[in-house]
């Protein structure tokens, strides 16, 4: 039988003769050829600047199925990023509607944060990268798929924590910069840890460490300090 070409570049049978399952495994199994290339790629260079030829390389596709399968690039880090982080959220659910205090909700919450910085260390550059522009529809996209309900989330640690009498009250708002800016540093200033400490790989046990400094940071800086405490 004679393989055709379809609009995108990718081989394709006579559809009337391709099982209806098969089709859609060949569409996930490309696109997530394309987003394991991407990520692989930016984990390899330390930078989110790669291009679709790099991408089509890596992947062994066509680079026309970047547009097809995501409408481009800002579509295919759209897509990276709901891959990459977007399995925090169910975790997060289950852990604001536990049985456990308001702290160690905290703490879960950093370390699994810190856990996506650290599997994925382009994080924070890409969310940079595709919000430079803050009326662009990627930006639109994290602000409300992302940003929105972990700051929502944070509201409701803070005000179990407070109504525990174990924080104090807390701008939710201030305190959700000032979560993301301390976890994410470590990986985004990795020229600092080459150069001024001599650390030049961050592995498993320097994320863990890091992540219960920043969750001990935090809580020292909310909790409520009895009278004549330091």
């Amino acid at each position: 039988m004679p393989i055709q070409r379809g609009a995108a570049g990718e081989p394709s049978r006579d559809r009337s003769r391709v099982p209806v399952g098969g089709r859609a495994a060949r569409r996930r199994n490309s696109a997530d050829l394309l987003l394991d290339a991407a990520s692989a790629l930016m984990i390899e260079r330390n930078s989110v600047h790669i291009t679709f030829a790099d991408i089509a390389e890596r992947s062994g596709l066509n680079s026309a199925l970047i547009h097809y399968r995501f409408g481009g690039k800002p579509g295919l880090f759209r897509a990276l990023l709901e891959r990459d982080a977007g399995g925090v959220f169910p975790h997060l659910d289950e852990l604001i509607s536990s049985n456990r205090s308001a702290a160690e909700k905290l703490r879960l919450h950093v370390r699994e944060i810190i856990r996506v910085y650290w599997r994925y260390p382009y994080m924070s550059r890409l969310v940079a990268t595709m919000t430079a522009d803050t009326a662009t529809e990627s930006a639109r996209f994290i602000a409300e798929r992302f940003t929105r309900p972990i700051a929502d989330a944070h509201a409701a640690i803070l005000a179990q924590g407070e109504a525990e009498g174990h924080f104090r009250r807390v701008d939710p708002m201030l305190f959700y910069f000032s979560l993301f800016g301390a976890c994410e540093h470590l990986f985004s200033a990795r020229h600092s840890l080459c150069w001024a400490f001599g650390v030049g790989e961050i592995d498993e046990a320097l994320s863990r460490r890091y992540a219960d400094h920043v969750a001990t940071t935090l809580l020292d800086g909310i909790v409520v300090r009895a009278c004549g405490s330091a």
